[in-house]
C-alpha cells in the first residue's frame, strides 16, 4: 500500500552493503539475546500529523514500526526518544515537545523490553529524512490504516489502545 507521499529510501551500492550488515547483525543480536534473555528499556516515538501516524521500516526488520530505540544508561527515556527521533528520520524537537503516553512490555527478540512511548503532535507534516541504511521507508498511516500492516507488536498495542482511547473520548 504504497502512496506518493510515502518516502522510499535510495538504492545506492554502498547503502545496499550497509543494510546486509544490518540483517547480519540484527540476526547475531538476536542470537545472544536468545541465550542472555536481557531485560531491556526502548523509547518509541509516535508522530502524529492530521489523525496519521508516522511508520517506518527498518532495513533488517519485516515490520513497520515507529522511530524507536534503547535507552542508553543514564539517559532519560525522553530524551533517548529525542535522540532516536532524530537518528532515524531526522525529525528534530525539544523533549518539551514529546508526551509519554503508553507504556507496554514487549517479550519479542527474545528480550523483556520495557517500551514507553512518546507522543508528538504536529500541525504540519515534518521533513522525514532517511538514512537509506538502518530506516529505508517512512509513511504516515490513520491507525486503521496500520493495524493492517504487519506490524511490531509494541506498536501494535500501542495503536489499539489509541483507538481505543479515542472511541472513549
Amino acid at each position: 500500500m504504497s502512496r506518493p507521499n510515502d518516502i522510499h529510501a535510495a538504492d545506492r551500492p554502498l547503502d545496499l552493503m550497509i543494510r546486509a550488515l544490518y540483517r547480519v547483525g540484527y540476526r547475531l543480536m538476536l542470537g545472544v539475546d536468545f541465550v542472555r534473555r536481557p531485560r531491556t528499556e526502548g523509547a518509541y516515538v509516535a508522530v502524529w500529523h492530521d489523525g496519521q501516524l508516522l511508520l517506518i521500516r527498518n532495513s533488517y526488520k519485516g515490520v513497520h514500526t515507529l522511530p524507536a530505540g534503547g535507552i542508553k544508561r543514564g539517559e532519560h527515556a525522553v530524551e533517548a526518544a529525542r535522540r532516536e527521533l532524530c537518528e532515524e528520520v531526522g525529525i528534530a524537537v525539544s523533549t518539551d515537545a514529546l508526551h509519554e503516553s503508553f507504556q507496554t512490555l514487549s517479550l519479542t527478540e527474545h528480550k523483556r523490553d520495557h517500551i514507553r512511548v512518546f507522543d508528538l503532535r504536529l500541525d504540519s507534516p515534518p521533513p522525514v529524512c532517511l538514512d537509506g541504511r538502518e530506516v529505508i521507508w517512512a509513511g504516515f498511516r490513520t491507525p486503521e490504516e496500520a493495524l493492517r500492516l504487519p506490524l511490531h507488536a509494541p506498536v501494535a498495542a500501542y495503536v489499539r489502545a489509541t483507538l481505543s482511547q479515542d472511541r472513549e473520548d
